[in-house]
């Protein structure tokens, strides 16, 4: 008898636990700020490949302008971009973002790292400004 009630509870148990659990859907928030990343990353990734057009894609013609005069020439870059802290004020959002670069110029190399600044509003999203640590303005 103990074989059969000790039996039932364990099939009890393994039916109780074997159902299938609803996955909690990302917040508004969260998928915003994903958003926000992916064009900060674009804007990365053109400047590497010293595209403008990439840069101006995803940027305000403000912030275009910005960035293109912050640029100083390069032979090769590498830039490194990892989130820190995300603000959701109403229709923008300030992106605060790690960065370690890396730029090799006439045989020289230069390394950096900072705490970047970026304000995105619009539909799409788009950098508005750079408000710190500008790091498309090295080498120095």
């Amino acid at each position: 008898m103990k074989k059969l009630a000790l039996l039932l509870i364990i099939i009890v148990a393994l039916v109780a636990c074997g159902g299938k659990k609803q996955a909690k859907q990302p917040s508004s928030e969260y998928l915003y700020t994903t958003a926000a990343f992916k064009v900060i990353d674009e804007i990365r990734q053109a400047y590497q490949n010293k595209d403008n057009g990439g840069i101006k894609k995803n940027c305000s013609e403000t912030a275009y302008r910005e960035i293109i005069a912050s640029i100083k020439p390069f032979d090769k870059a590498e830039l490194e971009f990892s989130p820190v802290f995300a603000e959701v004020e109403g229709d923008s959002i300030r992106i605060y973002v790690s960065w370690n670069g890396k730029w090799k110029y006439l045989g020289n190399e230069t390394e950096e790292r900072g705490l970047a600044s970026f304000l995105l509003k619009g539909n799409p999203l788009k950098v508005e400004k750079i408000l710190r640590g500008n790091p498309f303005r090295y080498p120095d």
